[in-house]
């Protein structure tokens, strides 16, 4: 049952206010040590193009605020993804009045793998989507005449995108085991809309990816492909009772038909 008290619109603005007060409180309160330790979270997450940069390369800047506004965007995109499961707790709460109580069960689940998924993303763009991509694109293009030379607020913003990118793509089961929990997809509508999820994958890999060389889309290309097909899976194992009891009277059925036509004697010859 849905709550049964109705709130005015001003009281949900009201409501919305308290919500983001409280996520923007999560983040400032890891902003202030992320920002104490901003240069060693720096040197971390430049590492994978600080490796791939050629002999005699390095990163620079080119103005003079623009390593003070790098660091602060490093203690901010820490901060974040600190209060992360913060965030989308309060986001889920202002949402949550307007459901039923079984689409509430759905709450712990989707902060909890939400966070996870979107780590394994992140980490996977950082451990291996970003080695070979930046020893590519900064290796590949660099000759005795031509030198990289990548400003660290660019790099930082670069590499932010990447990581985002794959976070979000790593989402993609998450978000379909709450929609199949609601019922509003299952299993058979993804196998038949397969065809064209393929075709908008290519579309978002391309659009999501800050390069336009092929290595890093097929790095995101990939994770996109996997996780549609396990997703059938997970909306088929969480999806409504009906859809699963449909599919498997459907498999039965053309098992039946097929060992019917296996047994069934050859027809005589005239």
């Amino acid at each position: 049952m849905k709550n049964s008290k109705s709130m005015s619109f001003l009281e949900h603005l009201a409501e919305a206010r308290v919500r983001i007060l409280k996520s923007l409180l999560a983040v400032l309160v890891f902003f202030i040590p992320a920002y104490a330790f901003s240069e060693r979270i720096f040197v971390v997450l430049m590492r994978p193009i600080l490796d791939s940069l050629p002999e005699g390369s390095t990163l620079i800047f080119t103005h003079p605020a623009e390593g003070f506004t790098t660091y602060l965007k490093v203690s901010f995109f820490t901060a974040l993804a600190a209060s992360f499961p913060v965030v989308l707790y309060q986001a889920w709460q202002f949402v949550a009045p307007a459901l039923y109580k079984k689409e509430k069960r759905v709450a712990v689940p989707l902060v909890f793998f939400g966070t996870l998924f979107f780590a394994l993303g992140a980490g996977f763009c950082y451990f291996v989507a970003c080695p070979p991509a930046f020893e590519f694109l900064l290796g590949k293009y660099s000759s005795e005449y031509v030198r990289a030379m990548p400003s660290i607020g660019s790099a930082l913003s670069f590499l932010m995108s990447l990581m985002v990118g794959f976070g979000l793509v790593f989402e993609f089961p998450v978000v379909t085991f709450v929609l199949a929990r609601l019922g509003l997809v299952n299993a058979d509508m993804l196998k038949r809309k397969r065809k064209y999820a393929l075709i908008i994958s290519a579309v978002a890999a391309a659009v999501i990816t800050p390069t336009t060389d092929a290595l890093s889309m097929m790095f995101m290309l990939v994770p996109i492909i996997v996780f549609y097909e396990l997703s059938i899976g997970i909306a088929w194992m969480f999806g409504p009772k009906k859809y699963r009891e449909k599919s498997q009277e459907q498999n039965t059925n053309a098992l039946y038909e097929s060992r019917k036509e296996t047994a069934a004697p050859p027809k005589n010859r005239k």
